[in-house]
C-alpha cells in the first residue's frame, strides 16, 4: 500500500520543485526588465495565489523569488544593494496585501455562517501574525545559503527589516484591528438575524482575533523597547 503511495508522492514533489524553478527563473528574467519592484510584486503575488497563503510555502517562495533575483543581480554584475531592495519591497508589498485579502476571506466565512473550531480560528489567525516574522527569517536564511556580495546584502536588509518594521507588519497588524472590531460589530448589528451557530463563530473569532492583537502588541512593545535600550 505504501509503494502504491509513492509514485503520487514523488509526482507533487516534482511538481513543487518545478514551481520553485519558476518562479526564480521568473525572478532572474526580472531583473533585467524595468520596474523590478512592481514585476516580483506581481510575481508573488501570482506565487501566493496559486498556493493559498500557506507559512510553509510563504518561506519557499520568498527564498525561490529572492535567489532569483539574487542570481539575476550577480550576473548583470550592477548594483545589487539597489536591487534587492526594489525585490525585497516588491516582496514585502505581495505578502502584505495577500494578509489583508485572507483576514477579510476569513471574516467573511464567520459572517456567512461558517462554523469553526476554536483552534481552526487560533491557527488561522496566528498564520497572519506571524507572516512579518517568516517573511524576515526567510530572507535572513535565503542570505546564509547565499554567498558574496548577495549574502552581504540581503543580510543587512533583512536585519533592517526587523528593526525598522515591514509593510507586512503593518497590513497583519490592521487586519486582525478590523476582523476584531468588525466582525464584533456586525455580529453584535446582525444578532437577531444570524443562526445560533453563525452568532457563536462571529464571537468566538472576535475573541480569539482580540487576543492574538493584544499579544502582537505586547510583542511590538518589547520590541520597540530593546531598541530603544
Amino acid at each position: 500500500m505504501n509503494d502504491a503511495s509513492t509514485p503520487a508522492s514523488s509526482e507533487t514533489s516534482i511538481h513543487e520543485n518545478e514551481q520553485l524553478v519558476q518562479w526564480h527563473d521568473e525572478a532572474e528574467a526580472a531583473v533585467s526588465e524595468p520596474d523590478l519592484c512592481e514585476r516580483v510584486r506581481d510575481l508573488t503575488a501570482r506565487a501566493l495565489h496559486e498556493r493559498r497563503l500557506a507559512l510553509q510555502d510563504l518561506a519557499k517562495i520568498v527564498s525561490a523569488i529572492a535567489s532569483g533575483v539574487g542570481s539575476g543581480l550577480s550576473k548583470r554584475g550592477g548594483e545589487m544593494k539597489d536591487g534587492l531592495k526594489q525585490a525585497v519591497s516588491g516582496l514585502d508589498d505581495a505578502v502584505g496585501s495577500a494578509a489583508q485579502s485572507a483576514s477579510y476571506t476569513l471574516r467573511e466565512a464567520v459572517e456567512q455562517g461558517r462554523a469553526f473550531k476554536d483552534n481552526e480560528l487560533k491557527s488561522s489567525l496566528e498564520q497572519l501574525r506571524d507572516l512579518e516574522a517568516q517573511l524576515v527569517d526567510t530572507l535572513k536564511q535565503t542570505a546564509s545559503q547565499s554567498g558574496g556580495k548577495l549574502r552581504e546584502e540581503l543580510e543587512s536588509l533583512s536585519e533592517h527589516l526587523k528593526n525598522s518594521g515591514t509593510r507586512t507588519g503593518e497590513q497583519v497588524r490592521e487586519a486582525l484591528q478590523q476582523l476584531a472590531s468588525g466582525v464584533k460589530a456586525s455580529g453584535e448589528a446582525g444578532r437577531a438575524g444570524l443562526s445560533e451557530s453563525a452568532s457563536t463563530a462571529t464571537e468566538r473569532l472576535s475573541q480569539v482575533a482580540s487576543g492574538i492583537l493584544d499579544a502582537l502588541s505586547d510583542s511590538l512593545k518589547r520590541q520597540s523597547e530593546r531598541l530603544r535600550s
